[in-house]
């Protein structure tokens, strides 16, 4: 009986330029993969995904007045992104799209590491903090 290869390989797939790549470039262009035996495992973690599409305040009052076919306003447009949060953090922007009679999410931007540090180091006073929610 031949011997097979026990262990979890990233499948082979178009590289950001097009071009296919083997089993062994998509590995090298995924350091992480390659990096650790749990990242396989971690893969299959399920985490809760949020699609924020607009904010707005109301007085308690009319939240209480709020009934079935009661319209709440939002501060954005149709057009305006949504964003697409993962552990309280957003990592997409995304288009709201309708498929099948669903709704979905078109990711249209990702963020990057670079963007994630520079909202970690922002400062954490309280004026700042209350523009980043808006």
């Amino acid at each position: 009986m031949p011997e097979q290869e026990i262990g979890t390989r990233i499948p082979a797939g178009p590289s950001p330029s097009g071009e296919a790549q083997t089993d062994d470039a998509a590995a090298a262009s995924h350091p992480a993969a390659a990096a650790s035996p749990a990242v396989p495992l971690l893969m299959g973690v399920k985490l809760p995904i949020r699609i924020l599409l607009g904010r707005t305040q109301l007085a308690l009052r009319d939240v209480a007045q709020l009934g079935s076919g009661a319209v709440i306003e939002l501060d954005c447009s149709p057009d305006d992104p949504v964003e697409i949060i993962v552990n309280d953090r957003v990592i997409a922007y995304g288009e709201v799209v309708v498929v099948s009679g669903n709704y979905g999410v078109r990711i249209t931007k990702i963020n990057s590491r670079l963007q994630d540090r520079e909202a970690e180091s922002a400062p954490a006073d309280l004026f700042s903090f209350s523009q980043r929610l808006r």
